[in-house]
């Protein structure tokens, strides 16, 4: 029985020195930035779902809907076109909806505080 201990000990605290080497390799897909807005055209829509790593049913379901028309849709409807991975599209795109908001948010505060210079610099 101690032999079968020791033989134990040493493989955990050999194992703690020096890992396992691992014959594998994960390769990550190249990230592709595709915006997607409000704007954008089916075609973009289908690139912005494909570089997202959708599956192709949903690729193909929501494909053919302009930016405006998926920024649209609730949680539920995805669901019910997407299946299980509705709530993973719903994520992605308000996170998309929401840096849309915030960079127009600030292009606009930027807008504003021009307009307010240039009326500052005129009065001088």
């Amino acid at each position: 029985m101690d032999e079968l201990n020791d033989e134990l000990l040493k493989k955990i605290t050999n194992n703690k020195i020096q890992p396992p080497h691992r014959n594998f390799k994960v390769e990550k897909p190249q990230q592709v930035f595709v915006p997607l807005t409000f704007e954008s055209s089916t075609e973009e829509v289908k690139a912005w779902l494909e570089a997202k790593s959708f599956s192709k049913e949903t690729v193909e379901h929501l494909g053919i809907l302009t930016g405006a028309q998926l920024f649209s849709l609730n949680r539920e409807e995805l669901k019910k076109v997407c299946g299980d991975e509705g709530n993973r599209v719903y994520s992605k795109i308000t996170v998309e909806k929401n840096q849309l908001e915030k960079s127009r948010g600030e292009s606009e505060l930027q807008e504003i505080m021009k307009r307010h210079q240039e009326r500052i610099d005129s009065a001088n």
